[in-house]
């Protein structure tokens, strides 16, 4: 069997980012979905549900990969598209970490897996995450109760979700720019 690297080089890449190799075959099969690559890790994930389809990846690299995903979701479909249809594709803006980063202040959990959020400039609005229920580390929020328990991390000021054992946290320049409509670099 060949390791998931040799196959990279069969495959044109759209994205890389943090050692993650973002790729799609010409002419895959439906659903659309893209491959994800890190290390010996190699996964399927749809671009509709952000699921992983086939396959697996460490929690931190799935949550940067749905981050990077919920970005670009947009520019995936058109990328799915021309390859399917074996056309060439422009590449996609990787996730890149700003060094100033806005924090979270506060949160709020909403229904429907919505939380409200306050940013150290003042800005304050809501993000919808209920794209990411069920899917790898995100599936503990299948029970509301569980999606409620989240916390500003008073040390990193992010939300966040202390279970015992491995919680989850989410960058706070994604959830920014979700609340103001901005890409990340327009929001630095």
């Amino acid at each position: 069997m060949e390791s998931g690297r040799s196959i990279i080089t069969a495959m044109p890449t759209v994205s890389e980012f943090f050692g993650i190799s973002i790729c799609f075959y010409f002419g895959d099969h439906q659903p659309p979905h893209f491959h994800a690559f890190y290390g010996e890790f190699v996964a399927q994930v749809s671009i509709d549900t952000l699921r992983i389809m086939r396959g697996r990846l460490p929690p931190r690299v799935y949550g940067l990969v749905a981050e990077w995903a919920m970005l670009h979701r947009e520019e995936l479909r058109r990328a799915w598209e021309q390859a399917a249809a074996t056309a060439p594709f422009d590449p996609i803006a990787p996730l890149t970490i700003r060094l100033l980063m806005e924090r979270i202040v506060a949160a709020q959990p909403l229904a429907n897996f919505r939380l409200w959020l306050r940013f150290t400039d003042g800005v304050e609005g809501e993000v919808d995450l209920a794209h990411l229920v069920g899917c790898g580390v995100f599936s503990r929020w299948s029970d509301p109760a569980e999606f409620a328990k989240v916390i500003v991390d008073p040390k990193t000021r992010t939300v966040c979700w202390p279970w015992e054992g491995r919680g989850i946290d989410l960058y706070p320049d994604v959830l920014y720019a979700k609340v103001t409509g901005k890409a990340i670099n327009e929001a630095a």
